[in-house]
């Protein structure tokens, strides 16, 4: 089932946007190449405190611009401390909860255009990943996919949920539907948010231009041409006021993330997944195009959504459009 649709993005949004797109797709080029010439294990880590300080006002400064949440947890896992954020809906206590996995440098604050609408009909439990930027606290090194799988097995164990409607944005919907695969008994519904190299390798020429951008000691021209090759934006256009952009390009200067590459599903096991899922994809996204969506036909009872005239950072893009549609999605499938 595909369906193409969209709004425009306000324009004060356009460059934020823009530029979150552009640190997750550095991300990923650079995450990739380091595995193919490194066998260290490591933690993700600040550079320095002051790196920490600056990122963690940002961080504050942005979940401040949400709904408060109802409460918030530190989940004991074997890989670390999960920071996991609650927003209670006691109306509907009887439903799966909605579980959200954060894109790249972003955490809980990325959601922040979403969690109203996503909370109208669910409560709604957001998760800090583990070797990135957060609130979370790493202490083991993650060395595959499918352990990032098993520590969100452990947070659902610790926070008692049985099944969740599951959603995963760009690295959070590769491990989404890493965990859908590894624990479908978890998993109420699927929903994919552009996510990052679960149904298709990022093309050549992303992973290039993205390279030249992100590469620190190449001149700025050339990395301003990466950029521009992949968004148009530069990174200084960004907004200096805007809480996200500030927690973002600060994450992006002072962590060391330290995250295994989401894994490309097989067309049998994308046979697999069962359950409901919606696999939304972004138009003018660098990092699913063409096989993505020819991929994602192969799930058996998917509904395949490309959202005209929006880019990886899709769910910031469209959150009004984006809730009512899934929480349409979630009633039919309970």
């Amino acid at each position: 089932m595909k369906e193409v649709t969209g709004k425009k993005t306000p324009k004060s949004k356009h460059k934020l946007l823009k530029v979150f797109a552009i640190v997750v797709i550095a991300f990923c080029v650079l995450n990739t190449f380091a595995g193919l010439f490194s066998n260290s294990a490591s933690v993700g880590y600040f550079k320095n405190s002051q790196g920490r300080t600056e990122y963690l006002a940002a961080y504050d400064l942005a979940m401040d611009t949400m709904p408060e949440p109802s409460s918030f947890f530190d989940i004991n896992t074997s890989w670390g401390i999960v920071r996991v954020y609650k927003w209670a809906n006691e109306e509907f206590s009887a439903a799966p909860p909605v579980v959200l996995l954060p894109g790249h440098s972003s955490g809980t604050p990325m959601w922040q255009s979403n969690i109203i609408g996503f909370s109208k009909q669910h409560t709604v439990y957001t998760l800090d990943a583990l070797g990135d930027a957060g609130k979370s606290e790493q202490s083991v090194p993650l060395l595959k996919a499918s352990d990032v799988s098993e520590w969100i097995k452990e947070v659902f164990d610790g926070l008692g949920i049985e099944q969740a409607h599951l959603v995963g944005h760009s690295f959070g919907g590769g491990y989404a539907a890493d965990f859908a695969r590894d624990y479908p008994e978890r998993v109420q519904t699927l929903t994919l948010l552009e996510p990052a190299f679960a149904l298709n390798y990022p093309p050549f020429s992303t992973l290039f231009w993205a390279s030249i951008g992100s590469m620190e000691f190449l001149p700025e021209s050339w990395r301003d041409y990466g950029i521009a090759k992949l968004s148009g934006a530069k990174p200084s256009d960004v907004a200096s006021d805007d809480p996200l952009a500030k927690m973002i390009s600060a994450a992006s200067t002072y962590y060391n993330a330290s995250l295994p590459t989401p894994e490309t599903l097989t067309s049998e096991e994308l046979k697999k997944l069962e359950m409901p899922v919606y696999v939304a994809l972004a138009e003018k996204s660098a990092l699913t195009g063409g096989k993505a969506q020819e991929n994602a036909n192969y799930i058996p009872n998917a509904t395949i959504k490309l959202w005209a005239n929006t880019t990886h950072s899709l769910p910031m893009e469209i959150p009004a459009e984006l809730g009512q549609v899934l929480n349409q999605f979630w009633s039919k499938n309970e």
